[in-house]
């Protein structure tokens, strides 16, 4: 990121987030703005965070909410982001869409609150059905999570949510960090 873009034409959306307080040290939105939004001077407006700290179900909706409004403005049914950025977990995870949890079969609502038993924790978390109407999805992976998970995800093995990201018309790139291996 650079501090002359045009951020007034740009705006970011986080596909998941910890249901804790933005200053959390957990929170994906504290630490995009640490690491990146505060030094390339990212203006608020241009982010779009969602409220971890709130009753999960009420941040999911909003969220939802404010995508929708988007779409309407773009004469778009459901928000098309122009590029989504992924990662890939140990277990196959994308976004917050953990293998056996409801997220993975809703089929309208684009935001949800997801329950993780394992984690003992609420998400939230973009589903398919948004995920999968980008233009461009990006995965950045490091191939220490495994070379063989990595295979079977883009083999479409389907123990692995993220074996479901397939855009409807978009493209998916994965950028692999193969340093260490």
């Amino acid at each position: 990121m650079a501090r002359g873009l045009p951020w007034e034409r740009v705006l970011i959306t986080f596909g998941d987030e910890r249901c804790v307080p933005p200053d959390h040290e957990q929170s994906n939105y504290g630490m995009a703005r640490e690491t990146l939004f505060l030094p390339a001077a990212v203006p608020e407006k241009s982010i779009m965070r969602m409220r971890g700290e709130i009753d999960p179900q009420i941040a999911a909706q909003e969220y939802q909410d404010e995508l929708d409004l988007l779409a309407t403005q773009r004469a778009e049914h459901i928000y098309c982001h122009d590029l989504i950025v992924l990662g890939l977990g140990e277990d196959g995870h994308t976004a917050s869409l953990f293998p056996d949890t409801p997220a993975l079969e809703e089929t309208t609502r684009r935001v949800v609150a997801n329950f993780v038993a394992k984690l003992n924790a609420w998400r939230l978390t973009f589903t398919f059905p948004l995920i999968n109407q980008a233009r461009e999805i990006c995965f950045l992976v490091n191939a220490n999570k495994g070379t063989k998970l990595i295979e079977r995800v883009l083999e479409g093995d389907p123990r692995y949510p993220a074996a479901r990201v397939q855009p409807t018309a978009g493209t998916v790139t994965w950028i692999v960090d193969l340093g260490g291996t």
